[in-house]
């Protein structure tokens, strides 16, 4: 909901410095700013006279920024507060700032660019999650060897049921681990402004559908997955290694957030548009959902549920990686969820025509 702050009993002003000073008028307007100040983020001094202060802040750092004003115009200060700048090219710095009320009824604030230090803090947590995340199935693998290994040792014989299992378990653990690999090489080809290369070959996604979650279910074998594959086979032009990576990360998640256990729900079927035929594959789980206020962002990189951050391990990379994928082979991925009840993603991709190779 919108807010506005009262008039402010101590501070009718309020200034903004990158290490300089820039002033902006009662109820945050700007009404001054310096030349350094204009150059660091790109603007004229004309493009900010006269503009309100909030309108530049990311509109997720909104709310916490009116309450430090608030701070402010009751006389209040507001030491180490952060939040993102906008620049005019659109894009966002983070800023440190404290700031103080002055008996001239000013506000002065002294503020650093301080976006190297968070990008470097959101690098180091990713990476300590990546070597989480990679040393399950790497758990899993060894485990399983040791076991085979143990019973060899002793002069056991191995069943070939149970062979057969340990060897299941060990390829669907191989298998995480090169999706997650896979995952972190696309991330880097973006980083270094190269485009996603597909290769399509004529796929059946029931086929890649039932493979994917047999191996799901080898690996968390705790878990129930139910499979509807209303067609038999449903053939289709993509890049079937990209599109099983998809397909796992949406089951890995709803596995990751359905702790208490729980269904995970998996139907394939076909269904026309005005456009052709579409392959629609919809992963359902009963898992602790999504807050709605997250769910406009939940495919952005990096971005995470806030009910899970700090609680539940991950690299806010998964679900962004999926839509890009689903672009582009010219398709679609929605999300139904409501915390505390679980997640419906749908996924919609064109069964006889795929874009051509990015």
């Amino acid at each position: 909901m919108a807010r506005t702050l009262d008039p402010p009993a101590a501070a009718q002003f309020f200034s903004l410095t990158l290490d300089l000073l820039s002033v902006s008028g009662r109820f945050g307007y700007f009404q001054r700013v310096t030349p350094a100040f204009v150059r660091a983020f790109g603007y004229t001094e004309a493009e900010l006279l006269d503009q309100p202060f909030i309108v530049f802040v990311h509109p997720d750092d909104r709310s916490a920024t009116l309450d430090e004003l608030e701070k402010l115009a009751h006389g209040q200060p507001t030491p180490g507060f952060e939040h993102r700048f906008r620049a005019r090219d659109g894009g966002f710095r983070w800023l440190s700032w404290t700031a103080v009320a002055t008996p001239e009824h000013l506000v002065y604030a002294v503020a650093r660019d301080v976006t190297e230090r968070r990008q470097l803090a959101q690098r180091d947590g990713f990476l300590i999650s990546v070597s989480h995340d990679l040393q399950q199935p790497l758990t899993v693998i060894k485990g399983q060897a040791q076991v085979m290994q143990r019973r060899l040792a002793r002069g056991e014989a191995v069943e070939p049921p149970r062979l057969e299992q340990c060897l299941a378990y060990i390829n669907a653990a191989v298998n995480r681990m090169h999706a997650m690999i896979q995952e972190l090489l696309d991330a880097a080809l973006q980083e270094s402004g190269q485009p996603l290369a597909l290769v399509l070959t004529p796929t059946d996604l029931v086929a890649l559908v039932r493979q994917t979650v047999t191996e799901h279910q080898f690996a968390f074998d705790a878990y129930r997955f139910e499979l509807d594959a209303r067609p038999r086979n449903l053939v289709a032009m993509l890049d079937g290694a990209r599109i099983q990576r998809v397909l796992g990360n949406l089951l890995s998640n709803a596995i990751k957030y359905s702790p208490g256990g729980g269904p995970i729900r998996v139907r394939i079927s076909e269904v026309p548009s005005p456009t052709g035929t579409l392959a629609e594959i919809v992963v359902q789980d009963e898992g602790i959902g999504i807050p709605g206020d997250d769910l406009p962002r939940i495919f952005d990189r990096f971005h995470r549920g806030s009910n899970v951050v700090r609680r539940i391990g991950g690299t806010g990379l998964g679900l962004a990686g999926v839509r890009q994928m689903v672009a582009l082979h010219g398709g679609s991925i929605s999300v139904d969820s409501e915390e505390g009840h679980g997640s419906t993603f749908t996924l919609c991709i064109p069964v006889r025509a795929a874009r051509a190779p990015a």
